[in-house]
């Protein structure tokens, strides 16, 4: 499966990348929103904050 990057987002809400998969996440922020990242697989973050 492809890998789909994602760079410098602001995101937001309530499990904003909710079951995602196969990402590379850049240089974003996570704000407001609780589990983000909830039953997601295969990701690698690099330079990212959570608020």
């Amino acid at each position: 499966m492809k890998t789909r990057e994602i760079r410098q987002e602001y995101l937001t809400g309530e499990r904003a990348l909710f079951q995602g998969e196969n990402l590379k996440i850049y240089d974003s922020i996570f704000a407001d929103g609780e589990s983000p990242l909830k039953e997601s697989h295969d990701i690698e973050l690099e330079g990212c904050m959570f608020k």
